[in-house]
């Protein structure tokens, strides 16, 4: 569905994809997981994650079959995030930059967009929701929201898990915009469940207990990426800090 509403029938190597969420967390990274598993595992390709406002759970990107050792975790200061992606699209068997950018000045997108269209990388910049009404050089703009299943006050946690979706308005594509947001499916999984919430699903085995979801409660959720990265079993880390004075 959303291949079909992308120019090309899919993302665009050589071009920003500028992404826009109201929380980290919300989706983004199952959203691109399809993408992200495909250049790690069929193609060998590394994927560069720059200043992500997360540590990176390595179980989770296991349940997605996304190779963590084609994962590479650059920490950077605010003022070397643009340099660092600019250095990152310009590396051989990069497949994709994923890059969070809270804050960019219309000319730093430019300079992003550039080294996008030298490179053959594909290229995500992660921003704020009100980055929606600033002008950017991103060929892509698109802003993405969880959004609960109709029936979720009747659900357990194991049942809105699997339905959880993800809502996508396009405000900015060549061509012309879609008529209305897409809905899109994205389950969560387990292994990114905080490890004690974990046991405790564990624990209860095949027993399941009803649970009243509060509507307002899954964004919230969702969005605690940082919490779950923290409890989740790592298996691995990569953790390269890049600087310009580093790298004279």
């Amino acid at each position: 569905m959303l291949d079909l509403a992308l120019p090309g029938a899919g993302w665009v190597p050589g071009a920003v994809t500028e992404v826009l969420i109201e929380e980290a967390g919300v989706g983004e990274i199952r959203l691109l997981a399809r993408t992200l598993r495909q250049l790690t595992t069929v193609q060998g390709r590394s994927v560069v994650l720059i200043a992500p406002p997360w540590m990176l759970n390595f179980a989770a990107f296991r349940a997605m079959n996304i190779a963590p050792k084609k994962l590479v975790w650059v920490k950077a200061p605010d003022d070397q995030v643009l340099w660092a992606a600019e250095q990152s699209l310009k590396q051989e068997g990069i497949g994709a930059v994923l890059v969070w950018l809270p804050k960019a000045r219309p000319e730093a997108l430019r300079r992003l967009q550039v080294a996008a269209q030298e490179s053959q990388s594909l290229a995500f910049l992660f921003r704020p929701l009100n980055a929606a009404k600033q002008s950017s050089a991103a060929p892509l703009r698109m802003i993405c929201k969880p959004m609960l299943p109709a029936a979720a006050q009747t659900m357990n946690r194991r049942e809105w898990m699997q339905v959880v979706m993800l809502e996508i308005d396009i405000i900015k594509r060549r061509g012309p915009l879609l008529e209305k947001p897409l809905q899109l499916r994205l389950p969560l999984q387990l292994p990114a469940l905080p490890e004690h919430l974990r046991r405790a699903s564990q624990q209860r085995n095949a027993r399941e207990v009803k649970h009243v979801v509060d509507s307002g409660d899954i964004a919230a959720f969702i969005a605690r990426s940082s919490q779950a990265a923290i409890d989740a079993v790592r298996i691995g880390k990569f953790d390269f800090a890049w600087s310009e004075a580093d790298a004279q």
